[in-house]
């Protein structure tokens, strides 16, 4: 469940955070936070990055559905954790606004497949009595990581918008050390109904 949150957390984090990415004209270390009280619109190019950046999640939950299939549970969870510390270590850097839309289009997709493979694990791990509770304590974990990361955006963002990136950055290193406590390989494993 610390997985889930993590990753829950930064899904909704990065979705908090790329429209306030927009209207600073963040680009990696360069970048300045807006002032509080300051309105702004986003402009239709800016939302139209935003709509295809998001539809990065579908395209990471179809993904982890295949790659599961192909791969197993345990590898593709690891693998992904790990490229997601590297991506969101991209947000370091810019080169613009094109850029910045890329690696978030990135990091959506590659945190979708990282939430959607352990939805697939945790239901297969335990038996049938215990499963709705195990996928309770995932729904709950979730939803608190996704409070959490946007809390996170909205309080260090005006300090930082580096240290969102740094937030970020820790929070998919956490996830990445966490997916090796997930030990068991659930592909092809048939649990007796309980």
């Amino acid at each position: 469940s610390m997985v889930s949150t993590q990753s829950t957390g930064i899904e909704t984090g990065v979705l908090v955070f790329l429209p306030l990415a927009f209207i600073s004209t963040f680009c990696g270390e360069t970048g300045k936070a807006p002032k509080r009280d300051r309105c702004a619109t986003l402009s239709q190019d800016d939302l139209l990055m935003l709509s295809v950046s998001a539809l990065g999640s579908l395209v990471g939950c179809a993904a982890a559905f295949f790659i599961t299939g192909w791969f197993g549970r345990l590898k593709p969870l690891r693998v992904s954790s790990g490229v997601q510390v590297a991506i969101m270590a991209l947000l370091f850097v810019c080169f613009g606004e094109f850029y910045l839309f890329g690696v978030a289009t990135l990091i959506k997709i590659i945190n979708a497949i990282v939430v959607m493979i352990i939805w697939i694990i945790i239901p297969e791990t335990f038996a049938t009595i215990i499963r709705s509770t195990a996928t309770g304590v995932i729904n709950s974990s979730g939803k608190c990581g996704a409070v959490v990361g946007t809390a996170a955006v909205i309080l260090f963002f005006y300090v930082s918008p580096i240290l969102v990136v740094c937030v970020f950055v820790a929070a998919s290193l956490l996830t990445f050390g966490m997916s090796f406590v997930l030990t068991k390989e659930t592909r092809d494993t048939i649990l007796a109904d309980t």
